[in-house]
């Protein structure tokens, strides 16, 4: 049975670190930069071309090299239920929906309570929270968005969402893939941009993208099976956590003078060093010039110069207002 619906929350946690779940197949996903300059987004055991740069993982919550820790049991798994921006999806999404079907009425939307798992790729499934009660059941995932976050991450034409940022793109072609009993061949992103304006884009099915995640899940159990972490993409933070839990302790250094790229590696790292030491001590004078221009006022500063537009936030924390980040858009 493809279907299944979780006793308790509990027994939800369980399917979900038995599974990749649609939030976490991003994480499988990497930004390589080639040696032409061209960009290219590979999953995490899929071996890179020669002389091509890791740019990064592309979600934006944790790294595939950390998952993989976490579903062998070394590292424990992220509690959700004590992350803030999941409390307020609990909370806001079931009102995002309702005004989405108001909005758009009639849009058959519903709440769901089954977990899928994918019909032939075993470790892979996706715990929907809504979907459209129509032909294919076509998934909805829906977004409480920060405003700068959307100008800068999404695409659209009007209210219509054309194109979201890619790790929610990959959510998105994964729960269709888990979907085995009907085909969907689209699916919706709802979007609340700033707590008061909604956007909404059907996205179509992409065969090649679904195939890419499924060689990707298929890749991962079986790295877990054989007990071979991808170290071509291992973190510095996930690195010195295992090293904290023993996972990497030696009890001598290693005789690596065998090793003919690692000094060529350690001299790149010290250039870098450098260069990004001398890049910060700059930029951070450059900040000073534009935000004396700037001044400050108790507000939001919002400027225009000749080709740039410019954003200092000010915002209300816990301990008072304060300046929050300084952005430059270039237009």
């Amino acid at each position: 049975m493809n279907a299944i619906v979780p006793k308790d929350r509990a027994d939800w946690h369980a399917l979900r670190a038995q599974h990749i779940g649609g939030s976490e197949v991003a994480s499988l996903f990497y930004l390589w930069r080639l040696v032409n300059g061209s960009l290219a987004y590979l999953h995490m055991f899929e071996v890179p071309p020669p002389g091509a740069e890791c740019l990064g993982c592309v979600s934006r919550h944790t790294t595939g090299y950390r998952l993989y820790w976490q579903k062998r049991g070394v590292l424990p798994a992220d509690d959700l239920d004590g992350v803030e921006r999941v409390q307020a999806g609990q909370f806001l999404e079931p009102a995002i929906a309702a005004w989405a079907a108001h909005r758009w009425a009639p849009w058959p939307l519903r709440k769901v309570h089954r977990y899928l798992r994918h019909p032939t790729v075993a470790g892979m499934g996706a715990s929907r929270d809504f979907e459209e009660h129509a032909a294919g059941l076509p998934p909805v995932e829906i977004k409480n968005v920060d405003y700068l976050v959307f100008r800068d991450l999404w695409k659209v034409e009007g209210d219509q969402i054309t194109a979201p940022p890619i790790d929610i793109t990959l959510q998105l072609m994964h729960q269709i893939a888990c979907e085995g009993r009907a085909r969907a061949d689209h699916g919706w992103i709802v979007a609340c941009v700033g707590g008061n304006k909604l956007y909404r884009g059907q996205i179509a099915r992409h065969e090649p993208t679904i195939a890419r995640i499924e060689a990707a899940v298929a890749a991962f159990w079986k790295a877990i099976e054989d007990e071979t972490p991808p170290l071509d993409v291992a973190d510095f933070d996930t690195v010195a956590e295992l090293s904290l839990l023993g996972a990497e302790t030696r009890a001598a250094p290693l005789d690596l003078t065998t090793d003919n790229e690692l000094p060529i590696l350690c001299a790149e790292y010290l250039r870098e060093d450098v260069d990004i030491k001398a890049r910060e001590a700059k930029r951070s004078a450059i900040k000073a010039q534009i935000t004396r221009r700037l001044g400050d006022a108790p507000e939001t500063i919002r400027a225009r110069a000749s080709g740039f537009n410019l954003t200092w936030v000010y915002a209300n924390g816990k301990n008072g207002p304060y300046r929050g980040a300084l952005t430059i858009k270039e237009i």
